[in-house]
């Protein structure tokens, strides 16, 4: 009786310090996540610092660290701060004539710049609350900066009340949520605290594989990708514990969040939807799981639709296809029953790929879009020797080729994909036999040691974590499938266009948490310790060298040309002076200088891309007077040549804009090129600025 007595004592106690346990482990999830939180905005502000000497530069040296695309963003957000007020620059914004000139756009139709709406906005009532209490001295330093020889002393100002250092660190913070979501996400997965430290130690360690916020903030990703790994949660949660209200309206705002600033989230999404149809067509999660996610999906990205004034991109993507074609999977299998796997899965897949199909073809031609069209174009290329001039201005780009092995082999050293790769085997081979009846996994409530465990737990034992992975219900992880599919189509992504790695990696880190879920890996509480800071311990190894590399990483922005040229303009042309160039350039001169352009490099668009092309006759082969004609109707009066457009001096043969012109224009392949003939067109140009890399011609 008293051996007895004993026992039933050691085993509360055992159960209380159980209890204990998991009550300090719910308390420091909140606290990781915010610590986790800072680290990621802490650890991407400085590499940015360090990189750029950003805190070191003027305004106009900031904006033009902002190439190409990432200058033509910040534009939107320096217009909307500096406008005489929020209405006014509202509408400016849905009546754009600057931008594309002649022509009027709607910019928050076209080009997904609500985060700087959003911004702006809040710099502008952060400046009036500080000039109100006299305390903008408190958050905005200001100091000379002496230049290297020959070069004028420049203004810097430092802190919050600065609109580029706001702008900038509104963006990390973001890098940060990030992060913390990636956090909570590996917490969900793996069901306890080591999986999310193990999934954010994974995403430090290969942090230059995973995101490239730290070196091009303003990029539409930096606002989209945290609102992902969050609406990524709330999928998982969903299909996991079921549908509850506000869990529902939080995937609606999450998807909303997502969606409205980067307009590839319809392809996202897609993949998304994807994943979601090849868990349910092969039935391991049910209607009653996949109908609220996909539902409310839907409902956040027509809200972002609207918000965009019905894009017909968006309205015609194949995203909207998949969903309307799943919604009849759905309808069908409740109407038409199958009671053979196969046959029911073949049926499925034909029904949902017959009827995106002809929804995508019937609204494209409904709309008259061909807006798409290249993307379609870029992936042909990629498999054939197809080649036009707009498809050979992504794909000369090295971030729009095939991933490098040294890609894997970097994530090999940090072992981040042999760890993703164990876990995937083991969740494919564990869904793969529940398919197959004459391989299924035993469920807990058969077994005999789950008997054991509940026989203990009567009797008041703690509560006994099965050794046996065949002892846990795949049911209860049923969710995990959608995962293994959304990886593959990531990875299918990245393997295809390497910059799509910032979607593949940060996955790869989430997967790898699933090392300490007692499903992937039979573990106890105990040896689940072991074995994640043993895998920290070998992670960390070649995974703090890597940090090391990027903290020593130090830089510092200079462009004396492009500085002197924009200076000119701002100096010797007419405020609504029009100009033409290459793309980068055009997006920092409207940003730098508020002078109109007829060409951007916001390339989605086909409008955009015909007259992109048109525009670069000044880098093909063609006479002058045929070039003075186009840009005399597209209404220029500047016309910017770069010095490195003009020749065939890049690290790819073939990519030169002359050589792509080569290729386009076969008939002037054997002219000299409008930039070296230009001076017999002195009658039609004249030269009125030039330096060691642009020249800028005006239209007569």
């Amino acid at each position: 009786k008293q051996w007895y007595q004993r026992r039933v004592r050691g085993h509360f106690v055992l159960n209380l310090l159980s209890l204990q346990e998991d009550v300090i482990l719910m308390a420091l999830k909140p606290i990781l996540f915010l610590l986790v939180t800072y680290l990621g905005y802490r650890y991407c502000s400085t590499l940015f610092e360090n990189d750029r000497f950003f805190s070191h530069l003027s305004t106009l040296e900031r904006e033009m660290t902002f190439r190409t695309e990432a200058g033509f963003y910040y534009m939107f957000f320096k217009i909307i701060v500096e406008a005489p007020t929020f209405l006014e620059d509202w509408r400016s914004l849905v009546n754009d004539t600057g931008t594309e000139y002649p022509s009027s756009i709607n910019t928050l139709q076209r080009f997904n710049v609500y985060p700087e709406v959003v911004l702006g906005k809040m710099f502008r009532d952060f400046r009036g609350i500080l000039e109100q209490f006299d305390m903008m001295k408190y958050f905005k330093q200001c100091y000379g900066i002496n230049r290297a020889e020959g070069m004028d002393q420049v203004e810097s100002c430092v802190g919050a009340g600065d609109l580029s250092v706001f702008y900038v660190n509104c963006i990390f913070v973001l890098s940060g949520l990030m992060v913390g979501f990636l956090f909570l996400l590996g917490c969900h997965l793996s069901e306890n605290i080591l999986g999310g430290l193990l999934t954010v130690s994974s995403f430090f360690y290969n942090h230059g594989e995973a995101t490239r916020v730290q070196w091009i903030p303003p990029l539409r990703e930096s606002f989209s990708l945290p609102f992902l790994i969050l609406q990524t949660l709330l999928v998982s949660q969903t299909l996991k514990s079921g549908p509850s209200q506000s869990r529902q309206t939080l995937l609606v705002l999450a998807t909303f969040c997502f969606a409205l600033p980067w307009q590839f989230s319809q392809f996202v999404l897609l993949t998304q939807t994807l994943s979601l149809f090849g868990s349910y067509s092969l039935r391991f999660v049910k209607l009653e799981q996949i109908t609220p996610v996909l539902d409310h999906v839907f409902i956040g990205y027509v809200i972002s639709t609207i918000c965009q004034f019905f894009n017909t991109m968006l309205i015609s993507s194949m995203y909207v296809a998949t969903y309307i074609s799943f919604k009849v999977v759905l309808l069908l299998d409740q109407t038409v029953k199958v009671s053979n796997k196969i046959a029911r899965f073949a049926l499925d897949v034909a029904v949902f790929v017959l009827i995106a199909g002809l929804y995508k073809a019937i609204s494209a031609w409904v709309l008259q879009l061909s807006d798409d069209a290249h993307i379609f174009h870029i992936l042909l290329a990629k498999f054939t020797d197809y080649k036009d001039f707009h498809t050979m201005l992504y794909t000369c780009s090295k971030a729009f080729d095939f991933i490098e092995m040294e890609t894997f082999f970097k994530l090999t050293l940090t072992l981040l994909l042999p760890t993703t790769l164990a876990v995937l085997g083991r969740l494919i081979y564990v869904f793969g036999a529940t398919f197959f009846p004459s391989h299924k996994v035993k469920e807990e409530s058969t077994t005999k040691p789950a008997n054991k465990a509940t026989k203990a737990k009567r009797k008041g034992a703690a509560t006994v974590v099965s050794e046996n992975v065949d002892d846990v219900s795949w049911e209860s992880h049923a969710h995990l499938t959608y995962h293994v599919f959304q990886f593959m189509c990531y990875l299918g992504m990245a393997v295809i266009l390497m910059r799509l790695k910032l979607f593949m990696t940060p996955y790869m880190c989430v997967l790898a948490g699933l090392a300490a879920n007692n499903f992937v890996l039979p573990q106890n509480t105990k040896s689940r310790y072991v074995i994640v800071f043993l895998m920290l311990g070998a992670m960390s190894v070649q995974g703090m060298i890597n940090i090391q590399k990027s903290l020593v990483i130090q830089g510092e922005f200079n462009s004396p040309q492009q500085e002197e040229l924009f200076l000119w303009i701002n100096k010797r042309t007419n405020p609504t002076a029009v100009f033409a160039g290459p793309m980068p350039l055009t997006a920092n001169l409207r940003l730098s200088t508020n002078r109109y352009i007829v060409n951007h490099p916001h390339y989605e668009d086909q409008g955009m891309r015909d007259r992109t092309k048109l525009v670069y006759q000044i880098f093909s082969r063609k006479p002058g007077d045929e070039v003075h004609a186009t840009l005399k109707s597209l209404g220029v009066e500047f016309a910017v040549l770069d010095k490195q457009w003009c020749t065939k001096n890049r690290p790819r043969i073939g990519c030169a804009i002359p050589e792509v012109w080569d290729l386009e224009d076969p008939l002037n392949k054997d002219r000299p090129t409008f930039c070296d003939d230009v001076p017999n067109y002195s009658h039609l140009f004249d030269l009125v600025y030039s330096n060691s890399q642009y020249r800028v011609l005006r239209v007569k």
